[in-house]
């Protein structure tokens, strides 16, 4: 377990280029290995989470060639039969959990599906049961899971309102299915941003998902898909960390290679900034953030999920009260997420209520140092490192936890100008 501290800093209007979108690179990498042919991806983001699921699809059969540090060659599965069980460790990543429990029933040999710890305490009931409907065995609605395919196809209920993974993973998977895949909808599918993410990646491909009707989707059998190249656009949320920075320390930050057309909604980040005060100027792909002091707003980020612990730290240090509605998936994250980021924030003296669907944040308090823990989650880690700026000396536990998707992040905070100190480092903890 490594332990940092804030120990200074020093932003002057920096410019920053973030690594390519996590989001898009799973996605991709499910794609190119139920694609025929090979798949180039350029610009691939260096984390747990991608080593994860380059070395998910190989178990079952894809061949992954690294050409240059992020790039990949991805041949897609020959034989979906494999002559052993295949074992697939997801690590710490839900996102490939879903997913991949869902491409691997594709193989019409056996696969046990297994992730960390506390990956194995994250719901997978709507994935295993919409796959027995459709025609896979599956041993258990918790992993490990013991799968054997193929997908027969047919249809299911799903119900999204938890989260919007399984309908990904189950969108991907059934575009190989023996017939036509039906998908009934139920509840308000949460983060529906994140679907048509899927769905624009199923078309790079050559695939196609129809829509029926607002809660009916028709994914046709055994779909062609083809191998392509792709250079992988940056990942707005790592993009949020540098706003919120410039912010915190009064200054101006540009980001570049900015994806505005994503339809990511956290790719709309900066409107949410905009609304409290922030001055924000568009110039091709350059995004470029510059101070103004912050009023609170009331806002609802249930289409950005990702940059709620973003949005709170900043919250911190506006005027007056925000508040944040919508959110109840972040129950169902890397940790608690509502719970834990509140609660540890508290810990310096902020004034934030929650429940579990909504957090309010009283901007402005006194604040006084604390050790904060990441709770193993990155998005909490990456956040909490941010309040350095205005609290130096900010202890943060767990610090590791940033390798999940963004490894580099202390030297990017080091190269806009905000030092950082590992004060002890245990490995295995």
């Amino acid at each position: 377990m490594q332990t940092r501290q804030v120990v200074s800093h020093k932003i002057d209007n920096p410019s920053v280029t973030v690594p390519g979108s996590k989001y898009l690179a799973n996605r991709y990498i499910a794609l190119a290995a139920i694609a025929a042919g090979t798949t180039r991806l350029r610009n691939l983001p260096q984390n747990d989470d991608i080593e994860a699921a380059l070395d998910a699809i190989r178990q079952i059969g894809a061949i992954v060639t690294l050409v240059e540090l992020g790039v990949v060659d991805i041949r897609g599965i020959e034989l979906f039969e494999q002559p052993q069980t295949a074992h697939i460790n997801c690590r710490d990543s839900g996102t490939l959990s879903r997913f991949i429990t869902a491409v691997a029933s594709n193989l019409s040999s056996d696969v046990v599906v297994d992730a960390s710890e506390q990956m194995r305490q994250r719901p997978m009931q709507e994935v295993s049961q919409s796959l027995r409907e459709l025609g896979v065995d599956v041993d258990s609605d918790t992993l490990p899971i013991a799968l054997r395919g193929p997908i027969k196809g047919g249809r299911v209920e799903l119900d999204t309102s938890r989260s919007s993974q399984y309908l990904s993973g189950l969108l991907i998977a059934c575009l190989k299915a023996k017939t036509d895949t039906y998908l009934q909808l139920k509840g308000k599918t949460v983060s529906s941003s994140y679907i048509q993410l899927t769905k624009n990646a199923i078309a790079l491909f050559g695939g196609q998902v129809e829509e029926i009707s607002e809660t009916e989707l028709k994914i046709s059998a055994n779909q062609a898909l083809t191998a392509t190249e792709i250079d992988i656009a940056s990942d707005v949320v790592s993009s949020s960390y540098f706003m919120a920075a410039g912010l915190l320390a009064k200054t101006s930050v540009t980001l570049n290679a900015f994806d505005f057309e994503s339809p990511q909604g956290e790719s709309q980040f900066y409107q949410v900034l905009q609304q409290m005060g922030a001055d924000v100027h568009r110039r091709g792909s350059q995004l470029t953030i510059n101070y103004q002091p912050l009023q609170g707003i009331t806002v609802d980020m249930g289409d950005m999920p990702d940059v709620v612990p973003t949005l709170v730290v900043i919250a911190m240090f506006a005027e007056g009260e925000t508040y944040i509605t919508n959110i109840a998936h972040l129950a169902f994250k890397e940790s608690n997420r509502i719970v834990d980021l509140c609660d540890e924030l508290n810990k310096l003296g902020a004034n934030i209520e929650y429940d579990e669907d909504s957090i309010r944040v009283t901007g402005g308090q006194r604040l006084s140092l604390a050790t904060l823990s990441s709770c193993h989650d990155h998005r909490l880690a990456m956040s909490f490192a941010l309040i350095g700026i205005k609290l130096p000396q900010l202890i943060i536990e767990d610090a590791q936890a940033v390798e999940k998707s963004f490894p580099r992040y202390w030297e990017f905070l080091e190269q806009i100008g905000i030092t950082t100190d590992v004060l002890e480092s245990i490995h295995g903890g």
